[in-house]
This record gives C-alpha cells, sequence and structure tokens, in this order.
C-alpha cells in the first residue's frame, strides 16, 4: 500500500457516494438483512459518509459510527447529528468492552493494514450475544460491471510492488473467535448516467488507490478504457458475502 488507507478516504471523502449512491444502496441493504430492532446499539466500524449509519437510525438503533479520516467524520456528524460520531482507527478503538449489541463493517476491513485486529477490536467491544458482520468481497458480475472487473485484472500487471490497497480475506478464519457463523448475500443496483460519471466514481472511492499507482502511461490507458467501456442498460450491479458471527455468552 503506498499511502495509508485513512489519508485517501480523507482525500475523497467529499465525493464518496456522493457521484453515486452505490455504497448507500449496499448499506440499506445490509442493515436489513441484519434487521437490528429499535435500541440496538450499534457501532458502523469504518462508516464513511454513513452508510450503514443512515439505515441503522432509521431503525431506532443507537449508532455510534467511526472513522479514521477526519474528513469522513466531518461530514457524518453533519449529515447525522443523531449518531454518535468519532474519529478513531478499526484497529484501537478507544471504546469500553462489551459496550455494543452489533457491529458492521462495510467494505473496510480488507484495505486495513491489519484485518485481523479490527476483528479482535469489534469482538472485544460487543457484549456476549452480540453480532459482528462483515463484508467479504464481489461476487461474479455481469454487464459492464464485468467489463471494469476485466480491466482491473489486465492492469493490475502494471502495479508496483504492494500498489493499491487491500486484500482478499478469509472471513471464515477472521471469524474463528465467534459463534453461529453464517454468509448471506447482499446485493446493490444504481444507475450510471454515462462513462464521465463511471470515471468519476472510479475516482471516488478505494479504487483509486489502484489508480494512481500505475505508472502515468497505463494510467492514461486505464482511463481511456474505462471511457469507452459499453455500458449496456447503464446499471452498476455488485453482490457481496456478509459474513455475520455471534459473540459467545460469558
Amino acid at each position: 500500500m503506498q499511502e495509508s488507507t485513512w489519508r485517501l478516504f480523507d482525500r475523497v471523502a467529499g465525493e464518496y457516494d456522493e457521484v453515486v449512491p452505490f455504497f448507500g444502496s449496499f448499506g440499506a441493504a445490509i442493515v436489513d438483512a441484519l434487521d437490528p430492532p429499535a435500541g440496538t446499539r450499534f457501532l458502523d466500524l469504518g462508516a464513511g459518509r454513513g452508510a450503514l449509519t443512515g439505515p441503522a437510525l432509521d431503525r431506532g438503533c443507537v449508532v455510534t459510527a467511526v472513522d479514521a479520516a477526519p474528513g469522513m467524520t466531518a461530514r457524518l456528524a453533519v449529515s447525522y447529528p443523531r449518531a454518535s460520531v468519532l474519529t478513531m482507527d478499526a484497529q484501537d478503538l478507544g471504546l469500553p468492552a462489551s459496550s455494543f449489541d452489533l457491529v458492521a463493517s462495510a467494505f473496510v476491513i480488507h484495505v486495513l493494514d491489519r484485518p485481523a485486529d479490527a476483528v479482535a477490536e469489534a469482538f472485544r467491544v460487543l457484549a456476549p450475544g452480540g453480532r459482528f458482520a462483515l463484508t467479504s468481497g464481489g461476487r461474479p458480475t455481469s454487464g459492464f460491471v464485468a467489463g471494469l472487473d476485466a480491466l482491473f485484472a489486465e492492469f493490475s500487471a502494471y502495479l508496483p510492488p504492494g500498489g493499491s490497497m487491500g486484500a482478499p480475506l478469509t472471513p471464515s478464519d477472521l471469524l474463528a473467535d465467534f459463534a453461529d457463523v453464517h454468509e448471506v448475500v447482499v446485493d446493490s443496483s444504481v444507475a450510471i448516467a454515462d462513462n464521465d460519471v463511471l470515471w468519476r466514481w472510479v475516482m471516488s472511492h478505494g479504487y483509486r488507490a489502484f489508480i494512481e499507482d500505475l505508472p502515468p502511461d497505463r494510467r492514461a490507458e486505464f482511463r481511456s478504457s474505462v471511457l469507452d467501456l459499453p455500458l449496456g442498460d447503464g446499471m452498476l450491479r455488485r453482490s457481496s458475502g456478509l459474513w455475520i458471527g455471534t459473540k459467545p455468552p460469558g
């Protein structure tokens, strides 16, 4: 990784999920799948612009939203004044043990330097019987998203060692201390107006690290390829695994 994760997300905070509400769409689906009752003490771990925070508040949860990027938390506090918003590293939470009923982390754990530490912290702050949920990455796609994925796969050959950010996870290993570990699939579908919007979206979140780590000539070639990508029906569709585990009682 060429740049600390939080620094990149601090740079993109102004446009993150503003170009198209991709993560907001996923967040609503994730909270629906978790179905927390009103009054749930909910920790949004790596909250970004509030994709989970908003839907959890709408259900009457008592939400604490943490993110390491000050640009994200400043906007979160304005958008969701009913949430307790904290600038904090998910890998080293300054929060009391056993203080939450549900901890959820959407598209965060895989980009951290120490994902196992973040999961251990989630376990620590959960009350016995509380649940932890994390996303495990995309599923096979179709339409123009498959073409976009193919571009990333092709251009990954030009990345320097340690380039881009994130790494594949094995959720079942990360959740070894949890009980009743299982996976559900959640979906997001948002409209992309044109290729310029697609490019702005690509540059407004973690994909940006990949692009900025390409050599300049390959970066220009990648941009041209995205701008020429056939969009078909213009729908950006993704699916992700959502892994859920329960902290054992006692």
